[in-house]
C-alpha cells in the first residue's frame, strides 16, 4: 500500500498539562507522512502556546468555543487533508513509535474504508489492564460497544459517504457511527490484529454509564431490528444494577480475581 498521508486530530480544552506528550507521541512516528490537526475548545490555560511548540507539524489549528467533543471532532474530520484520519486527543497515546507504519504497510483492501484493531486499557479500576478488540459483525452492536475509537482509522471519504458523528449524542457518537457503517457497508471494513493505542478506561463513558446507554437506546430504534431495541431497554434495569454493583465492589479482592481470571488470556503489560 502506498504511503497515504494521515490527518491526526487532536482535540482538547484546557489540556496545557497533556497536549505536549500527546503531540509528541504523534511527530515520533517512524511513519512520517501526517498532518497535525488541532480542534481546541478555546482554552482558558497555556493550551494554544504548547501547541504552537509544534507548528511545522500541524497543518490546521482551530481554537474556537464548540458544542462538545462530537462538535470538535466533525471540525476537525472538515479541517484535515488527509486520506485517514485518527483520533488522537489530548491525553491519548499510540502504543509505540512503529505503529502507523504496521497499519498501513499491512495488506489493507483498496476499497477500506474503515479500518480497526486492539487497545490496552489504562487505569482499570481493579489494576487488571487487559487488550481489548476483535474482528465484528454488525449484530455485534445489538448488546455492546465493539470497537474502541482509539483503535480506528477511518477513509475521510467514509465521512462524505455516510455523515459527520451526531452532536446531538453527547457519549455514543463514535458507537452509533460505526454501527452505520457495519450495518450497510460491513465488507469495506478491515480489522488489524494489531494493538494500536492506550485506552484510559475510566473516561466520560465509563463514568457516565448510564447516560451513555440511555444514548444507546435511542440510536438503536433506529439502526437495530425492534426486538433488539425492545430486549436492550428491558435490560436497562439489570445493567444499573451491575454498574452499581461493580463500582461497590471494584476494590475488593474477590473482584480483583475474577476480573484477573476473566481476562488472563488478554493481559497487557502496563
Amino acid at each position: 500500500m502506498n504511503k497515504p498521508l494521515i490527518s491526526l486530530v487532536t482535540v482538547c480544552y484546557n489540556a496545557e498539562n497533556l497536549l505536549a506528550d500527546t503531540l509528541q507521541s504523534a511527530i515520533n512516528q517512524s511513519y512520517k507522512n501526517i498532518e497535525l490537526v488541532i480542534v481546541d475548545g478555546n482554552s482558558k490555560d497555556n493550551t494554544l502556546q504548547v501547541a504552537k511548540r509544534f507548528q511545522s507539524h500541524i497543518g490546521t489549528l482551530i481554537s474556537e468555543p464548540d458544542k462538545g467533543i462530537y462538535d470538535a471532532m466533525n471540525k476537525g474530520i472538515r479541517a484535515a487533508k488527509g486520506d485517514w484520519i485518527y483520533f488522537l486527543n489530548a491525553g491519548d497515546s499510540l502504543i509505540s513509535e512503529h505503529i502507523l507504519d504496521e497499519v498501513f504497510n499491512a495488506n489493507i483492501p483498496s476499497d477500506c474504508l474503515f479500518i480497526y484493531g486492539k487497545v490496552q486499557t489504562l487505569n482499570e479500576p481493579t489494576g487488571v489492564n487487559y487488550i481489548a478488540g476483535e474482528k465484528v459483525t454488525f449484530s455485534d452492536f445489538f448488546t455492546k460497544y465493539p470497537i474502541c475509537h482509539q483503535a480506528t482509522f477511518t477513509h475521510k471519504d467514509a465521512f462524505l459517504q455516510f455523515g459527520y458523528y451526531d452532536s446531538n449524542l453527547r457519549l455514543a457518537a463514535d458507537t452509533e457511527w460505526f454501527a452505520r457503517i457495519f450495518k450497510s457497508h460491513s465488507n469495506q471494513t478491515f480489522f488489524i490484529d494489531k494493538t494500536i493505542a492506550y485506552y484510559d478506561i475510566q473516561g466520560a463513558t465509563y463514568v457516565k454509564r448510564m447516560q451513555g446507554y440511555r444514548e444507546y437506546l435511542s440510536f438503536g430504534f433506529k439502526h437495530f431490528p425492534v426486538l433488539v431495541s425492545v430486549k436492550n431497554v428491558l435490560f436497562y434495569p439489570l445493567l444499573w444494577l451491575k454498574v452499581k454493583l461493580i463500582r461497590m465492589l471494584s476494590n475488593t479482592s474477590v473482584f480483583k480475581g475474577y476480573r484477573k481470571l476473566k481476562f488472563k488470556n488478554q493481559t497487557g503489560n502496563t
